[in-house]
């Protein structure tokens, strides 16, 4: 399952626990447990794309071309 398809199961998840019939208490684990996988995941998805970003500006460097000098006669 992808982090996407987590967060949106998560998003889904957090919003029928207060209708689930579970007591105060499991539902507020519950709440900790998902704020906290929603974070782990949030925080990977930027981390990924900071690196991905990153790469992508070093490939873009090693591709440019030195300046060249001039040539003398």
């Amino acid at each position: 399952m992808s982090r996407a398809s987590t967060l949106i199961l998560l998003g889904v998840l957090v919003i029928l626990a207060p209708f689930s019939g579970f007591p105060v208490a499991i539902r507020s684990l519950f709440a900790v447990i998902f704020g906290a996988c929603v974070l782990g995941i949030g925080l990977s998805m930027r981390a990924r794309e900071a690196r991905h970003t990153m790469e992508s500006v070093s490939s873009e460097a090693r591709t440019m071309q030195p300046p060249q000098s001039p040539s003398s006669v």
